[in-house]
């Protein structure tokens, strides 16, 4: 089995929630979809600490518990940016295995270079933690979120690797390939990677989230510019169920890339960057294989 193979896919991004908070984005419909949709695993994020303010519930340790029942599924965590412990959560977000952090600058009504974020992210570099931004117009004041501040984190945590989900969206597409492409390293030097990915994350549909979308020539052009080792394809679950999630797929499927850049965007740098190893390939291989002797009749 190679980790290069283009019939796994690990997809990035799924919101997941307890039951009495989000009974359609529980992590049982989230393995549903996954299996509707030949997806072999998921990446799952925490809820915010705002989306679960009078429940009890605290998202880390709750997600980090949900985990252990789960080889399918690898776990992301949240901040709460409004206490003032936020090394400490980060820390804690790294003890209990989760493998990095979502961070929403619109939803949470951060600044993304505010004092509070920059000592976020100095505690992820320091936890060698992968984080995920929300990028792209989504309901808050622009100068919080500019995308070409992502530049800037880059820049001053040199060793931090983050995606920019969405691209930037419609509307901020050039500035955020702009980011990511800026940070490649130029010239090439040996052991040295790019740090900045772009998350294809909500970008296939016209009907739905349209100031997000990306026409397939903004897809080729992100390929062609930034490269398939430098994209990731995510879910958006809840909010993208199977009809939208199938868009996704058969959108990269159909744009003619070559096997190994596919299987890339598809799973193989998410691995990578997560240090998984070929871990999700075993799991599904061994998924396989269960389904495989099941359907197979007694004599």
């Amino acid at each position: 089995m190679s980790a290069s193979s283009t019939s796994h896919v690990l997809a990035h991004h799924a919101h997941v929630f307890p039951p009495s908070v989000n009974a359609n984005g529980t992590i049982d419909r989230l393995l549903r979809l996954l299996d509707a949709c030949g997806i072999d695993g998921a990446v799952c994020f925490t809820p915010f600490a705002h989306q679960l303010e009078g429940t009890g519930i605290d998202p880390v340790a709750w997600l980090a518990e949900e985990l252990k029942r789960q080889p399918r599924l690898y776990g992301f965590g949240t901040v709460d940016l409004r206490r003032p412990d936020r090394r400490d959560q980060v820390r804690r977000i790294a003890d209990l295995g989760l493998r990095g952090i979502k961070l929403h600058p619109n939803a949470q009504e951060f600044d993304l270079l505010g004092p509070a974020a920059l000592e976020v992210y100095g505690a992820a570099q320091d936890a060698e933690l992968f984080l995920t931004f929300h990028s792209g117009v989504h309901h808050y004041r622009i100068r919080h979120y500019n995308v070409l501040g992502f530049d800037e984190i880059a820049y001053n945590f040199p060793r931090l690797r983050l995606s920019l989900e969405h691209v930037g969206g419609y509307s901020f597409f050039p500035e955020a390939l702009a980011v990511i492409v800026n940070n490649i390293p130029f010239p090439p030097r040996p052991g040295e990677r790019p740090r900045v990915f772009g998350g294809l994350t909500s970008v296939f549909t016209q009907h739905y989230n349209r100031f997000w979308y990306m026409p397939p020539e903004r897809l080729a052009e992100a390929v062609a510019q930034a490269g398939a080792e430098q994209l990731i394809f995510g879910l958006d679950f809840p909010y993208n169920l199977e009809e939208n999630t199938m868009t996704g797929l058969n959108t990269l499927r159909g744009l003619g890339l070559r096997a190994d850049d596919l299987a890339l965007i598809l799973g193989g740098n998410l691995r990578r960057e997560l240090g998984l190893g070929d871990q999700p390939l075993l799991v599904a291989r061994a998924a396989e294989e269960r389904r495989r002797t099941s359907s197979v009749a007694p004599d």
